[in-house]
């Protein structure tokens, strides 16, 4: 039987179904978006560390892999671009979207200011201060649309997979900005009191953000990171030099090179970990995609010979949801072998969309409150003209001084409308 003339039930659960397909394809690409993001904010993290190591050297000459991380990073934002382009295009209204679409401009206008501090970095017309914070505002524009793509997440496991990644590829850009950060004060041979406590501000959030995601990961993933923080004893001992350093007790220079490469290490294996969360990511969207394909076959099948079977059409044997023949008299005396298979249906469909509601607000729990952060950041930088580094300190001293957490922080923040 064709699906327009069956009868309105039918045609319903069959619409709710291909609903949760069209949701899960959408959230397929949305997952493609945050892969390429994600290469993308890497090579601008790679190009902002060299960027750094560059203006604080006493060498006047560019470095040549400077150059070609430039090239890799503009090539990768190509890419990225075609993929937001095809976002502007799609007419899909929702509040949601237009968040998203608000998030995407902003990055872009970031991306473009790229092309002027490149110019200035090999002219050393640039501090490094400056040029670390125009990659940083790059890099955290970026992942900003990927975290506003993740509100589109409907289905709970892919949820779990995508919190995990955001969170993992957020403790990675802290890392990178420690990275830039720790290259400053070692090439000075000390670190001043706002440097300081800056790393131990990079340090906590960074511990916060692989805090989640090690709740969210699977255990293959947790032993790759387990692997990596082994490998973290050395980086470790310098933040501890770092702290104790002053104009009194510099350090020698040179340890700015070492720093830099073990970190750049360290980056490195954390990229491939974050690769291994994409592949993951895309393989269960795909696997989810197909079932639910599968599913809607199955039942686009199974409604049709139900529609059949009660309009005299098909006297064939056919069995229900209840696993017997839809032409013998039921067990229990209850008649109405049709009805009761649509409503076991419908009580099915929605007892397995409730508890994917339920599964899905425990995931996306961790993934609201690190938006609500940025969110009270962003209020604290409009109101005082804070940096973004000051605002996440603020909220931080609020936070001990409070006995609070960051999150609860922020939710105060956010609920008062900054004030």
């Amino acid at each position: 039987m064709a699906e327009r003339h069956m009868p309105p039930p039918l045609r319903f659960l069959l619409a709710a179904r291909r609903s949760e397909l069209h949701g899960l394809e959408a959230l397929a690409r949305s997952c493609e978006l945050a892969v390429r993001i994600g290469a993308l904010a890497h090579a601008l993290q790679k190009e902002r560390g060299y960027s750094n190591l560059c203006l604080c050297g006493a060498d006047v000459r560019p470095r040549p892999e400077l150059a070609g991380l430039s090239r890799q990073a503009e090539a990768v934002e190509s890419e990225v671009r075609q993929l937001l382009d095809g976002l502007a295009a799609d007419p899909a209204p929702g509040n949601v979207r237009a968040r998203l679409l608000n998030a995407i401009a902003y990055s872009l206008f970031r991306l473009d200011e790229l092309t002027g501090l490149r110019q200035r970095i090999r002219d050393r017309r640039v501090e490094a201060e400056d040029a670390d914070a125009g990659f940083t505002r790059a890099i955290g524009s970026l992942l900003s649309i990927v975290f506003e793509t993740a509100d589109a997440a409907l289905d709970p496991g892919v949820t779990r997979n995508l919190v995990a990644l955001l969170n993992f590829m957020q403790g990675k850009e802290l890392s990178g900005q420690e990275r830039a950060c720790g290259v400053m004060g070692y090439t000075a041979g000390h670190f001043t009191e706002a440097q300081k406590a800056r790393m131990l501000g990079l340090a906590a959030s960074q511990e916060r953000s692989f805090g989640i995601y090690a709740q969210y990961a699977d255990p293959a993933a947790m032993q790759c990171w387990a692997r990596i923080q082994q490998q973290g004893q050395e980086l470790r001992r310098m933040r501890d030099v770092a702290q104790r350093t002053s104009a009194a007790q510099a350090v020698d220079a040179s340890l700015a090179e070492v720093w830099f490469d073990l970190y750049t290490a360290r980056i490195d294996a954390m990229r491939e970990l974050e690769s291994q969360l994409a592949e993951a990511l895309a393989r269960r969207c795909a696997q989810r995609i197909a079932d639910t394909r599968q599913e809607l076959d199955d039942r686009r099948l199974l409604l049709s010979r139900y529609a059949d079977h009660a309009s005299g059409r098909a006297p064939s044997m056919v069995y229900g949801v209840q696993g017997r023949v839809v032409d013998l008299p039921p067990p229990d005396g209850v008649g109405a072998a049709l009805e009761r298979s649509i409503l076991d249906m419908m009580r099915e469909q929605t007892l397995r969309m409730q508890q994917a509601d339920d599964a899905l607000a425990a995931a996306r729990g961790a993934l609201d409150e690190t938006k609500r952060i940025d969110r009270a950041k962003l209020l604290l930088i409009g109101r005082y003209g804070l940096t973004e580094q000051a605002a996440h300190e603020r909220l931080r001293r609020a936070a001990m001084d409070g006995g609070l957490s960051l999150a609860q922080v922020a939710r105060q923040i956010v609920e008062q409308g900054g004030d």
